[in-house]
């Protein structure tokens, strides 16, 4: 499909391609500066609440109501990475049905293993994060 095209047109649609995946990619970031400010902010909440002076059952209330703030954050960012692999998925999918895997223009995406590795870190932080705050939540409430 990509020869019914003059080489402007294919130009036109690489730039389009090329631009909205840089969208996607800024949008990972952003949402992952997002959570990991919020999640240094509820850690340090953590922390207080746990050297503070009051009640156990305050003290434990507080704690959960944090972890429990925590992982919905972490797991609404992780969420959002997905969304945008999967813009991206179709972005990709786009170029090499319009333009070829052939195409005279450099991919603006990896290819197979690459593009998997590149998006492994944002969603296993967001993992960690939820698992953090689930072992968080099982040891404030007494289960080990």
């Amino acid at each position: 499909m990509g020869g019914q095209m003059d080489e402007n047109q294919q130009g036109q649609v690489a730039a389009a391609v090329a631009a909205q995946i840089q969208a996607e990619q800024q949008l990972v970031a952003a949402r992952l500066n997002w959570n990991l400010t919020f999640q240094g902010f509820m850690i340090a909440s953590y922390a207080l609440v746990a050297t503070a002076d009051g009640s156990a059952p305050a003290r434990q209330f507080i704690h959960g109501t944090i972890t429990v703030a925590g992982f919905f954050v972490a797991a609404a960012t992780l969420a959002g990475i997905v969304a945008s692999s999967r813009q991206s998925n179709y972005l990709k999918e786009h170029w090499l049905r319009v333009l070829g895997a052939d195409s005279i223009y450099p991919r603006p995406f990896a290819s197979g293993n690459g593009s998997l590795l590149g998006r492994l870190p944002a969603r296993v932080i967001c993992w960690a994060l939820m698992l953090m705050w689930v072992v968080l939540m099982a040891a404030g409430a007494g289960l080990f």
